[in-house]
C-alpha cells in the first residue's frame, strides 16, 4: 500500500486506509481487520511491524460475513451496530504488551478518530452517535454561511453544496457522478469542507464534508438541467412532467 496522505481517510487519528469504507460506513469492524496507528505500519510484514513505536488493533470478534445491519444510510442501523460488542487486541508495539479488550464499536470507532485511549474505559460515559450525512441536507444554509470565505458574492459564479460521505458508498457515488457531470459541462472547482459540528453539540462523521462546487458562466437552468441526467431516475411507468427538483439533493446559491 502506498504511503501517501490520498491512501488515506482525513481527519482520523489513526492512520484509516480507504479500503476500510465499509466497516466506517456500517460502523462494524470484524474479526481479521487490523488497524495501525502509523501510516508506515501498513508497508511492513508483521514481523516488522512489532519492532517499530505506535500501537495496533487486531479484531477478534464479531465474525466476518454477517450481513451488516447497515448500508452507509441508514442511520437507524448504524446506530444500532455503535452499540454492538466488538472484541480486539490492542498491541503496544514499543513494548510488547497486548491488552484483549471488550468493547462497543462505538468506542472503538471513537478511539480511532479521537485517538483517546480513555474512551475504552466503560466508566467513561458512551460516546454519542455521531450525525450521518442524511442529517446534512437541512443545514445546507447554515453551511452556506459558515463557509463564507469561500462563497463571496459573485455575480459570475453560481454554488451548489452537496452532502458528501467519502466512506458512505450511495453518497460517494452521488458526490463522484455531480462532480464528473459538472466538471464536463462547466468550468468547476470543487472544496470539501468537514460538516464538523455544524448545527449543534453532537458531530457529524469525520467522513462526512459539505462539497461546494462553484461553476462559472452558467445559469441554475443550466445547472439544474445537467444535473437532472444523473440525480434523476424517473419510473419507466410514470407519464407527464418531470419531478426532479435539485433542491431535494443539495443548495443552488
Amino acid at each position: 500500500m502506498a504511503k501517501t496522505s490520498t491512501t488515506f481517510f482525513p481527519n482520523f487519528a489513526w492512520a484509516i486506509p480507504k479500503a476500510f469504507a465499509d466497516p466506517l460506513s456500517t460502523c462494524r469492524f470484524e474479526q481479521g481487520d487490523t488497524l495501525y496507528k502509523n501510516q508506515s505500519a501498513y508497508e511492513l510484514p508483521w514481523s516488522e511491524v512489532t519492532k517499530t513505536n505506535g500501537q495496533a488493533i487486531q479484531v477478534l470478534s464479531p465474525s466476518k460475513g454477517v450481513a451488516s445491519k447497515s448500508t452507509g444510510q441508514d442511520d437507524s442501523a448504524f446506530g444500532e451496530n455503535w452499540q454492538q460488542e466488538v472484541i480486539f487486541d490492542l498491541h503496544d508495539l514499543k513494548t510488547g504488551e497486548i491488552q484483549t479488550i471488550t468493547t462497543t464499536e462505538g468506542r472503538l470507532y471513537t478511539l480511532l478518530w479521537r485517538g483517546d485511549i480513555n474512551i475504552l474505559d466503560e466508566q467513561q460515559e458512551a460516546p454519542p452517535v455521531p450525525r450521518q450525512a442524511s442529517a446534512l441536507k437541512k443545514l445546507l444554509p447554515e453551511a452556506a454561511k459558515l463557509f463564507q470565505t469561500e462563497l463571496l458574492p459573485d455575480p459570475e459564479v453560481l454554488r451548489f453544496l452537496l452532502p458528501c460521505d467519502l466512506a458512505a458508498g450511495l453518497y460517494r457515488d452521488k458526490y463522484l457522478n455531480v462532480k464528473q457531470k459538472l466538471e464536463a459541462e462547466f468550468e468547476t472547482t470543487v472544496r470539501l469542507e468537514q460538516a464538523g459540528s455544524l448545527g449543534g453539540v453532537v458531530p457529524f462523521l469525520p467522513t462526512v464534508h459539505v462539497a461546494i462546487f462553484s461553476l462559472r458562466g452558467t445559469t441554475a437552468e443550466m445547472v439544474e438541467k445537467s444535473l437532472q441526467d444523473v440525480l434523476y431516475r424517473p419510473l419507466a411507468a410514470r407519464k407527464g412532467a418531470s419531478r426532479f427538483r435539485l433542491k431535494t439533493h443539495g443548495l443552488l446559491l
